[in-house]
């Protein structure tokens, strides 16, 4: 199952010629203008079941189902002259080397007809990215002290909160073909991490106790339905809408079901 996939990474034991496993960060690109330092962030998560592709950009991140392969090691060398398939060498738990066949034309940094490397090592986090991978790996710090922490399924929106058992009832009927499907809202004390089917959004929040919470100069209201269900004020324009989330208690982690989404792509 996916899910026990992304609980743990197994730790390897030969040096550099295993299975790349884990969340690695690209720290040098070898391209166009030789070996330089990674012009963006970029970042591989590496499973049995599926190598997944997350940039980053500002607070946004972006996960994408890029290579269409597991990253298993290969050697450095092409089996022959023509064989252009991704080569996955230097690997091991802490680092790997991606050498990748270009054919990009006018890229900045890429070759055209020609490869290029990217080195990849474990351990590496800006602030952001790491709130981001703890929220979707389900590594998220927990305050005891306020009960919204924890990981939320986003169910879906309502108007308004009169006839809440009714418009409930309709919602989680709705859920399962909804936009919603695979949408999660992560709290922990500092930070919250919003993440889609394929891209997040890390938040800087300020807890007001159990009914409210800020985002910059924007406070949410907070209203319990019950223990495990609750909607939150959300103002757009001159309308109030209510987003109706529903705490994960089951142990699914975010990541599980998105990659479970993107190995189809």
């Amino acid at each position: 199952m996916l899910t026990a996939v992304f609980i743990a990474f197994p730790l390897v034991m030969n040096a550099q010629t295993e299975n790349p496993r884990g969340i690695y960060k690209m720290i040098t690109l070898t391209g166009k203008m030789g070996e330089i330092k990674a012009p963006y962030e970029q970042y591989k998560i590496c499973t049995d079941s599926v190598t997944l592709m997350v940039t980053e950009q500002g607070s946004h991140f972006t996960i994408i189902n890029n290579d269409h392969q597991v990253f298993n090691y290969t050697g450095e060398q092409p089996k022959s002259e023509d064989d252009k398939s991704i080569l996955v060498y230097d690997s091991d738990e802490k680092q790997f080397k991606e050498k990748w066949w270009s054919t990009y034309e006018h890229h900045i940094h890429f070759p055209h007809n020609d490869w290029c490397i990217e080195k990849y090592e474990s351990g590496h986090y800006t602030e952001l990215s790491k709130y981001f991978f703890d929220a979707i790996t389900g590594k998220s710090e927990v305050d005891n002290h306020n009960p919204l922490t924890g990981t939320w399924r986003i169910i879906g929106m309502m108007d308004e909160l009169r006839n809440v058992k009714k418009e409930l009832r309709n919602l989680f009927e709705q859920y399962p073909t909804s936009k919603y499907v695979d949408c999660f809202i992560v709290y922990a004390p500092k930070y919250s991490t919003m993440i889609a089917a394929n891209k997040g959004l890390v938040d800087k929040i300020e807890f007001n106790g159990k009914k409210s919470y800020k985002v910059g100069n924007k406070t949410h209201l907070v209203k319990w339905l019950s223990k495990d269900v609750v909607a939150i004020e959300e103002k757009m324009d001159y309308r109030t809408d209510w987003l109706i989330i529903e705490r994960v208690t089951d142990g699914t982690i975010p990541l599980a079901k998105i990659a479970g989404k993107l190995l189809l792509k």
